[in-house]
């Protein structure tokens, strides 16, 4: 799901500081529209999820401390652009716009479409022409668009829990997320009548940085090398399956 960005206000633009992070701090963008597992947040800062525990470890692999600053979808590449923070992980080169060092592949998901347990079954993406979709705002999904063109019929929520919340009640019946959201909803909620309907994209989700960080990309490399050859990004991932 690729996101689609509007440039942030011009007092951020006008700002000469390169990074937020002090001495010794690693700043990650947590991502204000996911859900679990890739996200959770409480009270407004990220409390858990993927992204932190990698975040996390990378932090402790680079001798830092961990500093995560909330973004939603439209201020990510503003921020990375403007080397606000060091970097970003779950994402993907074509989800965000702006010139990043990136990482190796290290996460994998799929994009989906998760169905309510009375919808009737797809056959495959055209299925869906004229049907109302569960989508998020700020988001692109290509190979739908592609797929259906003007018959893409999306109904926008807020973030990932909200368009979650709209299948759910049944203000859709179809909605677009990720495999690791609708496999945790249902090991968090096993009654749950939302069944895996359609995957078209599977992927592995890498980590933006940007070229405006104070921390070398070398060294960032090498550090998350480390963490996929010690076990730590499946032992990471096991949490969450």
């Amino acid at each position: 799901m690729i996101l689609s960005f509007r440039h942030l206000p011009l007092l951020l633009a006008a700002l000469s500081v390169d990074v937020l992070a002090g001495p010794g701090e690693l700043v990650m963008l947590a991502p204000l529209d996911q859900a679990m597992p890739i996200a959770r947040l409480h009270r407004g800062a990220l409390a858990g999820g993927i992204v932190k525990d990698v975040g996390d470890a990378l932090a402790r692999r680079l001798g830092r401390r961990a500093v995560y600053l909330n973004a939603a979808a439209p201020d990510v590449a503003p921020l990375l652009g403007a080397g606000r923070a060091d970097a970003m992980c779950y994402v993907l080169p074509f989800w965000i716009d702006g010139d990043y060092n990136w990482s190796v592949p290290l996460l994998p998901d799929a994009e989906m479409v998760a169905a309510r347990h009375e919808a009737p079954r797809l056959r495959s993406l055209k299925d869906l022409k004229d049907k109302p979709v569960g989508t998020v705002s700020g988001y692109r999904y290509p190979r739908v668009q592609q797929v259906l063109g003007e018959r893409f019929q999306r109904v926008d929520a807020a973030n990932m829990e909200q368009n979650l919340r709209q299948v759910m009640t049944g203000k859709v019946q179809y909605a677009m997320l990720s495999e690791a959201t609708l496999n945790y909803l249902h090991r968090s909620q096993p009654g749950l009548r939302l069944r895996a309907e359609l995957v078209f994209s599977a992927y592995r989700a890498q980590c933006a940085f940007s070229r405006r960080s104070a921390i070398p990309f070398d060294e960032v490399g090498r550090a998350i090398d480390g963490l996929i050859k010690d076990g730590s990004i499946d032992q990471i991932l096991a949490r969450y399956r």
